[in-house]
């Protein structure tokens, strides 16, 4: 029997998640279709927020809708023996979203919009709508599911990790829990 080491550090689920969601916000803002990313975390709770392109909305994979197909096969392509039509971040996707008791996707595009809502890894509603005044881009929202035991995230912690980001891209507008985090003046 492996004994409890309450000195060991903890791993936080949240901000895990949190940085997963951030890095492919980035290499939206890495490829120029990006400026701003904004993230907000309370405990379990988390949103990631960018001004890029917004997933595909009216693309299909293997008949399934892209979204509903990024964010619902986790084995995908690995267990259906056919070359992947998707990106592998959709792998990551689909794993964000099982790790939540929910999830809120907004994709805005200048013509259309899409919000999903995921419970407990399935898709429990989409909504399409028309173009929005609030740009272009991606909110993905959620809670960690409760049934991982998840303790709440380290805001501090993360918000170090998001200052390195910054750091690397200092032409990046980057939000933390409401305020413009700045870069440091000595480069680190």
């Amino acid at each position: 029997m492996i004994a409890h080491d309450p000195t060991a550090e903890r791993f936080d689920l949240t901000a895990c998640v949190v940085r997963a969601l951030v890095l492919y916000s980035l290499a939206e803002f890495q490829s120029g279709h990006a400026t701003t990313i904004r993230v907000t975390v309370d405990g379990t709770v988390f949103s990631v927020a960018d001004d890029g392109r917004g997933h595909a909305i009216d693309r299909a994979v293997d008949g399934t809708p892209y979204m509903r197909f990024v964010y619902e096969h986790l084995e995908f392509p690995h267990a259906s023996g056919v070359a992947a039509p998707v990106q592998l971040q959709g792998i990551g996707l689909s794993l964000v979203n099982a790790l939540c008791s929910e999830l809120i996707v907004t994709v805005r595009k200048a013509d259309a919009s899409l919000r999903l809502r995921f419970r407990e890894g399935r898709l429990e509603r989409s909504e399409p709508g028309s173009a929005t005044a609030n740009g272009t881009g991606n909110t993905i929202a959620g809670t960690i599911s409760p049934r991982l035991c998840p303790a709440p995230a380290d805001g501090r912690l993360l918000e170090g990790w998001l200052l390195h980001v910054l750091a690397a891209c200092p032409s990046l507008q980057l939000h933390f829990n409401g305020r413009r985090l700045q870069a440091s003046r000595d480069g680190g």
